[in-house]
């Protein structure tokens, strides 16, 4: 959203597209948006766009993650927390991107790290 107020600042002050882009590579490096997105974008102000709001996307909108799937997947952890997110998936009929949502960020349950080969101490006297 930044860059893009910066495109219409550049936009405003009569600079072209590739010199837009070239200021916005010295400040922003790596994290630049594309040469092309620039482009488009002094397109949509020519064109007589004043708003730098991206236009809503089509496609449907996330249904999975509901309380509802929120709370089956908390029970079905509760009573085997072994289960594979393919397990869950298969129970639920969800997505597997939707059951590792719930698990992860909704849930806020981590990967836990299990050491395979647990180390051995040494007594002193060997």
């Amino acid at each position: 959203m930044e860059q893009l107020v910066n495109i219409k600042f550049c936009f405003k002050l009569d600079k072209t597209a590739t010199e837009t882009y070239e200021m916005l590579v010295k400040v922003y490096g790596v994290d630049t948006v594309s040469k092309k997105c620039v482009f488009e974008w002094f397109k949509r102000f020519r064109d007589g766009e004043e708003d730098v709001k991206d236009e809503p996307r089509s496609g449907r909108p996330p249904t999975s993650t509901t309380p509802d799937n929120i709370e089956r997947v908390r029970r079905i952890l509760a009573d085997d927390r072994r289960l594979s997110l393919r397990k869950i998936t298969e129970q639920l009929r969800i997505s597997l991107d939707s059951v590792s949502n719930i698990i992860y960020e909704h849930l806020q349950k981590g990967k836990k790290k299990v050491c395979a080969f647990p180390t051995l101490r040494r007594s002193s006297n060997v």
